[in-house]
């Protein structure tokens, strides 16, 4: 979280700037002379600072806004006096921005100051239109006095002045300062600039790649076509526009009479869409990625060269492209998007907790005075003061109460009695039936208005009038009602009371308007559809969907802010487009631009229209076209739309689904916390009854619940709850039964990441338990026992079986692929036929083998019980019916010949995975059930209004100027291209548009297309046009319907279909979930712990040879990497720099170029062939790639070579593809142009640069592991969908022109899948679904009968597309979707959270270490690889170096005899203690709880690795906390001894004292230190400041004494196991660690072979008795004592480690980069003080240098040699020490208890090194300790017997006790100092 923190600081100091300005500190001096005390300044302050004038500032801006939108541009820079006017207001608004600007520098000073005015974002905005404005005008006043002298030059000095007039439109921006809810989403699109930007890259990278490809293979392509010979004139058939020819080759031919191919043509829009140069090459790969027009480009380059190979491109471009990388967008805005709400969030909470205190504390108050005011009131009673209430005076005559009694009476009564009705009123308006009854009226009221459409009878007309009548007064009753029994109050609380009394109220005032003539009844009858609204009453009862409209209408609210944000985008952008386009959009052609500037409103569409990405294309064609076409201004157009375009689609309108997922994701949670607290009811209630059982009944209990299905019986957390009664840990029944979770793989595919998409194939693997016979006899003859059933049994569950089905399933679906689907009579189909019989025959013995196995559908377990089985049953009848009946005619036998389509989805029950996908599948289509409810209720709504509004006006003639159906009639004539001598005679039609408004249905299709954003302009501006009923078009008739339009697709398809496509999402990734729901583990914890369990470490290559090895040092370097960088970049360069009609030289330059790069890429290639050995190459993917790239290459090289040989030589051109005579450009020339597509691959290399980049195609592959059921499953639809439209549309004829032509058809499956494809990507889908409807021209070799020419196609079509279309843009697109989000979290994530992408650098540091890849290092070199690594995997390298060895305590892992860590351990242990997994209580508990987890999770990790990661119960394993917990303990005996010398000058000598005052510093510092250290809490900042502090001094003393590590590496030599070259090889990286960082400069060969030998060694032990101080120590004092080392500095002797140290030394193992706190090892009974230490339990972390001789034999020695010698080596020499004797071990017991260690005490082995430590940091003999401890046992014991104090644990009784004693002495113990 830290790097947002400064952004944060910056928003708080901005936000407040303008809605609070009092806050602002004010600088003593502005503009270097204004003091606060200046008049002027004062001034300005008190009217910046007035409220008012802020609101004035923001009504100007608005005004200006307007003044800029009414201004209309012309063509010719024309003017009007409007715009003459609107010039001169112009100045007036300057004016007053600048008086503003300078006001605020006055008052805030300009920019030196902490708040400056400059020192503010939105303020520099200000400032720089401010100072633009001002610029312009005082160029144009320049302008103005130039024309005057010079009248010809005013015209081009003007120019300069409209480009800086543009920027005027930016002032709208200035609203967003002054709305801070606006700043919040804008921070948050801020705040995902970073990773966006890493994308933005990966785009660029993929269009540069993908421009070069097309440059390369498509280049001067597309500039035939087809001329009618002899002219200019391009042949074209009606209605289409001309495209690319070819002469030869499967290009287009020319078709049309007296057409040749020919060159010479511009290219296709004008020219502007080719491949011809870099710069048009990309910007047409980027139009194909927006997913708009690429179908166009792609036919275009399938006429110019065949249709065999260009799809490849194409659909590879889309699908990585659109699909891949853009959703990479979405999932950074959302993630960005959820962590801004959970901030928004926590402020919430802060503030609401703040506000409740305050509350609470004047509650307090309040009711202290009440209580008060109480006492008073009941004193005052007890006294009689206050009178209680009394009946009338007795004055009142009784005459006068007889008169008022009936009135009183009456008007009693009549209370009573409305009381009574109000109740009954009350209960009757709240009752079910009620509800229902309303519900029913809504209903009809919905079929009254639905009823209506275009021609209906006047009957009808006459009983909707009536209905409405009829209805509103039931409305009206049911309100009147409402209002009586709720109370007005209670009434108008709910909101939807509310509506419902505007709707009625509306009503009635519509029907009075309309009865009296004052207003037409279209106008209002709109607002009889919003009663539809009303439909939403269901929800009352409907839990889940009522959360889902409460979250909807939540999500409104934040949507609120960002509609805000998207108007504003879309007005700088419109307005900005009226001053480059205005009155430009007017060419020569006839035919009219309606996407155009003109003005404002028509702007706003058009923005609009980009926006929504259709056909965005083609505005900036027109605008390309407007500037010149495709030369040098022209083109620059383009960029205005690629950024309105990028920012509004990509950015803005993927905010809309950010926020969708995120308050989806929140109405979920609702939804479940309340199931959730349903499951917490019946779990107590089972709890209750559990735990009396026997363990029979428990374990026969917990099988059953096993037994259940996911969705059933008892909530998962109560599975555990049984488990935990179980005996046997390790058989802890499995909560993920395996047919639903697989285990992972095995260890050979370590990088599969544990994804929630279901597994990768791992399952396919996993073979199911075959299901037993079911007890009843099948068809009632086959007892369970009978041997033919026995058989069919073992025949269905055999693996070849199965495998057998599948491969029949996979060959009958291909067989349906061939079918020829227009000569139904041809071979092909006659030998497919034969198949087919073969296949059904195999499919029927299947079945019937299954039933006689498991039983027909009688009884349970029986085969038609289940679904999967039901859909095999039924794809097989079919099959027989239809063999059965012969005549392809017969409808029936059509639809049945299509439904053996269905049999690729048998394949779903056999393939386990894809079973998965499917359910999943299932699950979200349920889920969405709500979703797809209310968005079809609003879709139902707008269908209504639709009608209201449009029935019956989308009639046109093709004559324009005929406006009925009458005058339509007769020919007229057609100018053809504006060309008055080429005219043409037509016949008038009268024509129905394609999608009208005419009835709820066709309103409901054509909304549905608009949703999808195709073909919606054409609509709007036929609404636009619309004029009566039945009458032709009016240009521009009613321009206020586009807002019906911009509402709709708004609500529905930003808003709706985004919810619904973040519905798909958060489903998926919960399904993902569910089956890991009662782990402990969460997602990202599961992931690092399978990195850390797969991962295996990198092999570092070295080669030994000094030639190779300098061959290898120069192909390793960083200058090596950024020469090829730059020469790979300069590759680019030269690859870009071609282009169509380059001159001789160029090419022969180019050619010159690619070889010489091609020797130098070999170069490399061979230089690291060298340096690596082939092993070591082509052991990393990407030199594998450089490898095929490099060959390639040389392949194309030699290729080019000899074709111009050949061409130059005259011989025969044929390599190329065509032969001597033919134009090279015609040929596709696909053999030397593939390989020519190996240059361009180099381009890829730079990938694996950059480092950003490199992580997001890491993650990328990742999530393509995570797809390939999905894939399968898309794949599936595809080809069923294919097949069914090869069956129902393959005989329609292909007609240019339509939409079924040479490019786009069903006539073989290629085909139909390509067309498919193109309808998922949404390309003109409904033009597709209309030219397949019925009535189309049938294929003449098709078998028509005479006559039915026009019959084929069918109105199936429109179910087929709309269902198709659903399914893959909303479910199966979304899945990738779903996956990327779910992959790509990380560059959202906070990076202080560890996460598997994090792990690599470990692998790469580690590799340093151990270059052989064994897996295993020193543990004297995991500190330094920790501090190189940072946080927060790693340290990082300004860890303190005590603060990292008490990090390897908590970590702790094993360490092997040789004194080394393995790879998985450390990392694992790494990973363990940075997410603090199972880090907390018992330590063995937790290990053996996290051993069974990783068992469930991954099934097949080895047991042997298990045990390396967490060692079992039991197991002596030595660790490397137990080390550097003796270490800590040391330490602090050390800086204790080191006070009392500083303190007295020399050492105070008293055995007991000294002792005593060590056990303290145990109980008092040390045990607390290292307590804390295992939890893995040491975030305690004084700890850190404190060690900071010491580093300076340890320094040094680890300097004197060897360092932690000298110990170690003392004991090591003497051990004398480990050959002293070892010291050479690698001097533990220290060398690359600054001074302040050397934590131990001593190696190996610093010490002699013996500590013998050493007299140092020995004088450190032995003037240990001479040196013994005496001290008493005191509790409190003893508490207080500093850390600081203890130095022992005497005069000529050097320090050594005393050799007895030694013991310490073996716990002193590797901690690896990954240890976890001491999970489970150090686990054990407390030694009892009573029990002789030889009887306390053993140690489970013995060290090998105090073991008795027996345990030394079974360990080997640190080093790991010499096995055999080293028990007695180590009985040798004296140095070891010997086992510590009772007293001193008990002390130590007891103070390691005290101090929360009573794990540690209980292990003997550091209870020993414990002792040891002590001795030596006394400098006592062992002997002489353990007389003291003995000493100090018997005081105490004397003192007990006099105090008789009680237990031996309490806490000051063993060594407190003796205070008593020794009180005398407490004033020798130094203060703290």
């Amino acid at each position: 979280m830290e790097p947002s923190s400064p952004q944060d600081e910056g928003l708080r100091k901005k936000q407040p700037k303008k809605p609070l300005p009092e806050v602002l500190p004010r600088p003593p001096r502005a503009l270097f002379c204004l003091t606060l005390q200046n008049p002027l300044r004062k001034a300005c302050i008190s009217i910046v600072e007035w409220k008012p004038f802020e609101t004035i500032i923001l009504l100007t801006i608005f005004a200006n806004c307007v003044a800029l939108a009414v201004y209309l541009p012309m063509p010719e820079d024309d003017n009007n006096s409007l715009n003459l006017g609107l010039e001169k207001l112009e100045y007036f608004f300057l004016t007053v921005f600048s008086i503003e600007a300078a006001m605020k520098i006055i008052a805030y000073g300009f920019l030196f100051h902490q708040d400056a005015y400059l020192r503010s974002g939105w303020n520099v905005l200000d400032f720089i239109i401010v100072f633009l404005g001002v610029f312009t005008a005082i160029l144009e006043q320049v302008n103005v006095i130039q024309s005057n002298t010079a009248p010809m030059s005013s015209k081009g000095a003007g120019l300069d002045v409209k480009a800086l007039r543009a920027f005027r439109v930016l002032r709208p921006l200035r609203l967003v300062s002054g709305v801070p809810s606006l700043q919040v989403v804008l921070n948050s699109i801020f705040k995902a600039m970073l990773p966006l930007f890493h994308i933005a890259l990966l785009v660029l990278f993929m269009v540069i790649i993908y421009a070069i490809i097309g440059l390369e293979l498509f280049k001067g392509k597309m500039h035939k076509t087809c001329y009618y010979i002899g002219t200019d004139i391009v042949a074209t058939v009606e209605n289409e526009k001309p495209s690319p020819c070819a002469r030869t080759g499967s290009g287009r031919p020319c078709t049309i009479n007296g057409s040749e191919c020919r060159g010479g043509w511009p290219g296709p829009n004008h020219g502007i869409t080719h491949f011809d140069n870099f710069g048009f090459s990309m910007l047409t790969v980027y139009q194909c990625i927006t997913m708009e027009g690429w179908t166009d480009v792609l036919y275009w380059v399938n006429d110019a060269i065949g249709n065999e190979w260009p799809w490849i491109y194409f659909v590879t471009l889309i699908l990585l492209g659109s699909f891949f990388i853009l959703n990479l967008v979405l999932g950074v805005l959302s993630g960005e998007f959820t962590k801004e709400r959970e901030k928004a969030k926590s402020r919430g909470t802060f503030q609401k907790l703040r506000e409740k205190q305050q509350l609470e504390e004047d509650l307090r108050g309040y009711m202290s005075w009440i209580t008060q005011g109480e006492v008073m009131d009941v004193e005052d009673l007890r006294e009689g003061k206050l009178s209680l209430e009394e009946g009338g005076s007795d004055t009142e005559s009784l005459y006068e109460i007889e008169g008022l009694n009936k009135i009183i009476q009456f008007i009693r009564h009549w209370r009573q009695w409305n009381r009574v009705f109000r109740w009954k009123c009350h209960d009757l308006v709240k009752s079910r039936v009620f509800y229902w009854l309303v519900i029913l009226i809504v209903a009809l009221n919905t079929l009254s208005i639905a009823s209506e459409h275009h021609n209906q009878p006047l009957w009808l007309t006459h009983l909707q009038d009536i209905a409405n009548r009829v209805l509103l007064s039931l409305f009206t009753i049911e309100m009147l009602l409402k209002m009586y029994g709720l109370g007005l109050r209670q009434y108008f609380m709910s909101i939807f009371n509310r509506f419902d009394c505007f709707v009625v109220c509306s009503g009635i005032l519509e029907l009075l308007l309309v009865e009296s003539g004052a207003m037409t009844p279209l106008g209002i009858s709109v607002l009889r559809c919003i009663r539809l609204l009303r439909l939403f009453k269901i929800t009352k009862y409907w839990t889940s969907l009522s959360n889902l409209v409460a979250s909807l209408l939540n999500s409104i609210r934040s949507i609120a802010s960002l509609l805000l944000l998207l108007f504003l985008f879309i007005i700088i952008f419109a307005l900005l487009g009226m001053q480059l386009f205005g009155g430009r959009y007017d060419f020569e052609d006839t035919e009219v631009r309606r996407s155009n500037f003109d003005n404002f409103p028509q702007a706003l569409i058009s923005v609009f229209q980009v926006l929504t990405g259709e056909d965005w294309n083609s505005v900036m064609y027109n605008g390309i076209m407007a500037y010149g076409g495709p030369s040098y201004p022209g083109v620059l157009v383009c960029i205005y739309f690629i950024i309105l375009f990028v920012c509004g689609n990509y950015i803005l309108l993927n905010v809309f689904l950010a926020i969708a997922v995120d308050n989806l994701a929140e109405a979920e949670s609702l939804t479940s916390a309340q199931k959730a607290k349903a499951e917490e009811r019946k779990r107590r209630k089972m709890s209750r009854g559990l735990p009396d059982k026997t363990e029979e009944e428990k374990s026969v209990m917990a099988k059953k619940l096993e037994q259940k299905p996911k969705g059933e019986g008892i909530p998962t957390t109560a599975k555990l709850k049984v488990d935990e009664f179980e005996s046997n840990v390790n058989e802890v029944k499995d909560p993920y039964p395996s047919a639903d979770f697989p285990g992972d793989d095995e260890e050979d595919e370590p990088e599969i990441p544990v994804s929630p998409r279901p597994r990768p194939l791992a399952e396919l693997q996993l073979k199911e338990k075959a299901v037993p016979i079911p007890e009843a006899s099948s068809f009632f003859i086959f007892s369970p026992t009978n041997k033919v059933r026995v058989l069919c049994h073992r025949i269905v569950n055999a693996t070849w079986f199965t495998n057998f089905i599948l491969l029949f399933i996979l060959l009958s679906s291909a067989a349906l692929a061939a079918e020829d689907p227009i000569r139904a009579e041809s071979v092909r189909n006659q030998i497919l036929g034969y198949f087919d019989i073969a296949f059904t025959s195999v499919f029927t013995v299947e079945i019937v083998l299954k039933m006689t196995t498991y039983g027909a559908f009688l009884h349970k377990g029986s085969f038609c019980r289940n679904y999967f089985n039901i859909l095999d049953l039924l794809v097989v009848a079919v099959s027989l019916i239809s063999m059965g009946l012969e005549s392809s005619t017969i409808s029936v036998v059509k639809i049945l010949r299509v439904l053996r389509v269905l049999r690729p989805l048998r394949a779903i029950n056999r393939a386990k995975g894809l079973k998965h996908v499917v359910q999943c599948v299932f699950v979200a289509i349920r889920t969405i059930g709500n979703i797809v409810l209310v968005t079809t209720l609003l879709q139902f709504m707008f269908a209504c209004i639709g009608v209201q509004l449009f029935k019956g006006k989308f009639f046109s003639c093709n004559d324009l100027s005929k406006m009925t159906e009458e005058e339509c009639r007769g020919y007229y004539y057609v100018y053809k291209d504006g060309d008055p001598t080429q005219m043409e005679l037509r016949p008038r039609q009268w024509i129905h548009n394609d999608f009208h408004f005419d009835n709820v249905l066709s309103a409901m299709m054509s909304l549905f297309t608009v949703s999808t954003f195709e073909g919606w302009p054409q609509l709007l501006y036929r609404a636009i046009d619309s004029n009566e009923e039945d009458m032709g078009p009016v240009y521009n008739n009613r321009v206020e319907m586009a807002i019906f339009f911009i509402i709709y697709i708004i609500l529905i398809a930003f808003f709706m279909m985004n919810i619904f496509v973040g519905f798909v999402i958060v489903t998926f990734q919960e399904q993902g979930e569910t089956e890991y729901k009662n782990c402990e583990l969460d997602k990202n914890q599961r992931q690092c712990v399978q990195y850390a369990l797969k991962a295996r470490p990198l092999r570092c290559y070295i080669p030994k040879n000094p030639y190779q090895y300098q061959v290898w040092y120069v192909v390793t370097s960083s200058y090596f990497e950024y020469l090829m960088f730059a020469l790979i970049m300069l590759n680019t360069i030269c690859l870009g720099m071609q282009h169509y009609h380059q001159s001789e030289e160029m090419n022969h330059i180019s050619d010159i170029l690619n070889v010489a790069f091609t020797i130098i890429f070999t170069l490399e290639m061979i230089l690291k062939l060298l340096a690596f050995k082939a092993r070591g190459y082509f052991g990393d993917p990407w030199n594998v790639f450089d490898f095929l790239i490099v060959i390639g290459s040389i392949i194309d090289v030699i290729l080019s070579e000899i074709d111009t040989f050949l061409a130059s030589s005259g011989g025969l051109y044929c390599l190329g593809g065509g032969c001597g005579n033919v134009d090279p450009d015609e040929s596709a020339r696909i053999s030397s142009a593939f390989f020519r597509l190996f240059r361009v691959m180099r381009l890829i290399k730079l990938l694996s640069r950059a480092e950003g980049v490199r992580t997001l195609l890491w993650t990328f592959i990742k999530s393509f592991q995570a797809l390939p059921y999905v894939a399968l499953l898309i794949v599936m639809l595809f080809f069923i969908y294919a097949v069914i439209g090869m069956q129902m549309f393959g005989k329609i004829a292909l007609v240019d022109g339509t939409q079924i032509n040479r490019n786009n058809n069903f006539q073989t499956f290629p085909q139909a899948v390509l067309l498919l494809f193109r309808c998922a990507t949404g390309e003109a889908w409904q033009e597709i679904l209309l030219a397949c409807s019925y009535g189309k021209l049938c294929d003449p070799e098709s078998d028509y009968a005479p006559g039915e020419e026009y019959t084929c196609g069918t109105n199936f079509a429109y179910y087929y597309f709309i269902s198709f279309y659903m399914l893959c843009a909303f479910l199966i697109i979304n899945l990738f979707v779903a996956v990327i989000m779910d992959n790509f979290d990380y560059l959202t994530r906070d990076w202080s959270i560890l996460g598997p992408h994090h792990l690599d650098e470990f692998k790469a540091i580690w590799a340093e270490y151990d270059p052989e890849a064994k897996g295993r290092i020193k543990h004297l070199d995991v500190v330094t690889l920790l501090r190189r690594i940072q946080p927060p995997l790693g340290f990082g390298k300004f860890c303190p170096h005590r603060v990292a060895c008490k990090r390897l305590v908590g970590m702790n892992m094993p360490l092997n005899s040789d004194g080394t860590v393995t790879f998985n351990a450390t990392l694992f242990a790494l990973v363990r203690t940075a997410l603090k997994i199972k880090t907390e209580g018992n330590f063995e508990q937790a290990n053996e709880e996290l051993r069974a987890i990783i068992k469930k999770i991954w099934k097949r990790t080895s047991m042997k690795l298990l045990d390396q990661v967490i060692p079992p119960i039991g197991d002596d394993e030595v660790t490397v906390g137990k080390f550097y917990a003796t270490f800590l303990i040391q330490e602090h005996f050390r800086k204790f001894m080191k006070r009392q010398e500083e303190y007295y000058g020399y050492r105070p000598k008293k055995d007991t004292v000294q002792i005593q005052a060590g056990l303290r510093t145990i109980e008092e510092e040390a045990a607390p230190e290292i307590r804390r250290t295992i939890s893995g809490d040491l975030t305690a900042e004084e700890e850190l400041e404190r060690a900071m502090v010491e580093a300076a001094m340890e320094e040094r003393i680890f300097r004197r004494t060897g360092g932690l590590f000298g110990q170690v590496d003392t004991f090591l030599e003497r051990t004398n196991s480990l050959p002293p070259v070892m010291a050479n090889q690698r001097p533990l990286q220290f060398a690359e660690i600054e001074m302040e960082e050397l934590e131990s400069p001593v190696f190996l060969e610093d010490f002699p072979q013996d500590a013998r030998t050493n007299p140092l060694a020995r004088a450190n032990t032995n003037n240990a008795n001479a040196n013994v101080a005496y001290g008493n120590s005191n509790h409190s004092n003893n508490q207080m004592f500093s850390s600081v080392h203890c130095e022992r500095e005497f005069p000529g002797e050097a320090e050594t480690p005393a050799a007895g140290r030694g013991a310490l030394s073996h716990s002193h193992r590797a901690l690896g980069p990954h240890s976890k706190p001491c999970a489970g090892k150090l686990n054990g009974q407390l030694v009892q003080p009573g029990m002789p230490i030889n009887q306390a339990p053993p140690a489970p972390c013995q060290q090998p240098s105090t073991d008795p001789p027996e345990r030394g034999q079974r360990r080997t020695s640190l080093t790991g040699s010499l096995q055999d010698e080293a028990p007695q080596r180590r009985s040798s020499e004296g140095s070891t020490p010997r086992r510590p004797a009772p007293a001193t071990a008990l002390l130590i017991q007891e103070a390691l208890v005290r101090g929360g260690l009573d794990t540690l005490a209980a292990d003997a082995g550091f209870v020993t090194a414990t002792s040891q430590a002590l001795a030596d940091a006394c400098q006592m003999e062992p002997e002489e300790v353990e007389v003291a401890a003995t000493e100090l046992l018997k005081a105490r014991e004397s003192v007990q017997g006099m105090a008789s104090v009680p237990g031996s644990l309490s806490r000051r009784s063993s060594l407190g006790s003796l205070d008593q004693v020794q009180g005398s002495q407490e004033t020798l113990i130094p203060p703290r100092p």
